[in-house]
């Protein structure tokens, strides 16, 4: 646990260092003394899938038709996001009225806290997902009410360390957390170090009906995970007259190990598990107000002999924020002032003394006058 801890921590400590740094101010704006609220109608999915493997009972394409997706029904919820000095906390609640929802299903219970903090060249992400109550079907079938685990649930808690190639010109504030401006279009190549811990879980997780294809796994409770990820991908941020479109897209692979817990006992794997993520927002990013829409996915996969996992959960939806800024300026910026006032200051006292000399000259012509 301490290990974990450490780990943690570290990303932490390593974003929190790198909040300083030097930007090319044609492209990137930063912003000092910051507080900005936004809020947001958002849309979220979550899907988890087991899929039996490797049973000699049953065909390939049996086993994959026996394959069961779980996924909670959560209708549209509203967010409120606050950063305050480049630190950013969100949280995202449900509508107590169903208003937003016509679909007649029972309603998940649905968790969800973020925590970002981003520098030039380094940031991190932390999270915290809970979802309880579950809807599940098969391949190739529709979510019936009927087939509806109040006990199912599923949580997922971790933090990303992101590092940022060119956070000189490209600024992954501005392009998905709106703290700052870019002014220019650019991109940078970017890599992710995740730390992830989740579970899925319940008195009974595989369905009656599929039960034999799951042989000895048919009896699971949970199935608990803890990875460690290595992504590599690219992000940009195309941008006109406060105006951008930015993406950012995602790849890797990871270790895990995996818990397997029965009425017997528990198991203990071994997975090399694969992540894919993808980042878009598109809206108008001003001095004080902003707004736009969002779209984020995330999927991974992992297997053992006999069974494989699949996870997949997406959000989208529309924002609005306005902020309380000033603009910063880098040390050239505040060199060249600096020089631009010393020789103000020079030229300044230069006339007074040439003024000096002058009204001197004058009285000692208008002495000699007199004389």
């Amino acid at each position: 646990m301490s290990k974990k801890l450490i780990t943690f921590l570290s990303f932490v400590l390593l974003s929190l260092f790198s909040q300083a740094g030097e930007v090319d101010t044609n492209y990137v704006q930063k912003f000092k003394n910051i507080f900005a609220v936004k809020t947001f109608l958002v849309n979220n999915g979550f899907f988890y899938n087991l899929t039996p493997r490797n049973n000699p009972l049953f065909t390939e394409q049996q086993l994959n038709e026996a394959k069961v997706y779980y996924s909670p029904h959560i209708p549209t919820a509203a967010g409120v996001s606050l950063n305050i000095k480049g630190i950013g906390f969100t949280y995202i609640f449900k509508f107590t009225n169903d208003y937003l929802d016509t679909t007649g299903r029972v309603k998940s219970g649905h968790k969800q806290f973020q925590l970002n903090i981003y520098g030039q060249k380094f940031g991190f992400e932390g999270y915290y997902m809970d979802y309880q109550r579950f809807y599940f079907h098969y391949k190739g079938d529709e979510i019936l009410n009927k087939n509806y685990n109040n006990d199912i649930r599923s949580y997922r808690v971790g933090g990303n360390g992101v590092f940022i190639f060119n956070g000189k010109k490209f600024s992954y504030n501005a392009a998905f957390n709106q703290t700052q401006l870019q002014k220019k279009s650019a991109g940078s190549g970017i890599m992710v170090l995740s730390l992830r811990f989740d579970e899925l879980k319940s008195g009974d997780l595989i369905p009656d009906s599929v039960k034999i294809f799951y042989d000895n796994i048919s009896n699971l409770q949970r199935n608990r995970n803890l990875a460690f990820f290595l992504q590599g991908g690219y992000a940009f941020n195309l941008t006109k007259n406060n105006f951008y479109f930015s993406n950012a897209y995602i790849v890797g692979a990871g270790i895990q190990s995996q818990i397997y817990k029965y009425p017997t006992g528990n198991h203990y794997k071994i997975a090399l598990p694969l992540i894919g993520r993808a980042k878009a927002s598109m809206g108008y990013n001003g001095k004080v107000f902003f707004g736009g829409i969002f779209a984020n996915a995330d999927v991974t996969q992992s297997q053992i002999k006999t069974l494989k996992t699949q996870q997949f959960q997406y959000s989208y939806g529309v924002f609005i924020g306005l902020r309380a800024i000033e603009f910063t300026k880098n040390k050239s910026q505040l060199r060249k002032e600096a020089k631009e006032k010393k020789m103000a200051e020079d030229a300044t006292k230069k006339k007074i003394k040439e003024d000096k000399r002058n009204a001197a000259k004058e009285k000692r012509k208008k002495n000699r006058q007199v004389k």
